[in-house]
């Protein structure tokens, strides 16, 4: 395990999910209006705890390098067909349940949904590409 790479491509990671996922939420948004404060169960704006909502993004990226560390070798392709790859997986093995389990049991809104279409169909793919490229495979 490369633990350098593991880090480096954790934070760069987070930061590119992190950024997508306010990009793509503010799109999903503006196609279908919503307040995400207003949906039951969620915290208030002003709860501590709410603060790891924005860790969010970092765990996600620092799961997946640490599982495109390991995986790599099993992907064929140049550094953007590996990432497109990785990407892919990602999309089928998070987003996909993800969204079933959350449109099967809770009602929200459409525009959340798109937001978070979005950031696994476009996010996903982009972070495999850049681990690719710090991998250097």
């Amino acid at each position: 395990m490369d633990l350098k790479k593991i880090l480096i491509g954790g934070i760069a990671g987070g930061i590119l999910l992190f950024i997508a996922q306010f990009a793509f939420a503010m799109v999903g948004n503006l196609i279908a209006p919503y307040d995400i404060f207003a949906i039951g169960g969620m915290r208030a704006r002003n709860d501590p705890v709410m603060l790891l909502f924005f860790a969010y993004p970092f765990v996600l990226s620092f799961t997946f390098a640490i599982a495109f560390d390991r995986v790599k070798a099993a992907l064929e392709g140049s550094c953007t067909g590996l990432g497109l790859t990785f990407g892919l997986i990602l999309f089928l093995l998070v987003t996909v349940p993800g969204m079933f389990v959350i449109f099967s049991s809770m009602n929200y809104p459409l525009g959340f949904y798109i937001g978070n279409l979005l950031v696994g169909i476009i996010g996903f793919p982009a972070v495999g590409m850049l681990y690719a490229r710090i991998w250097g495979t």
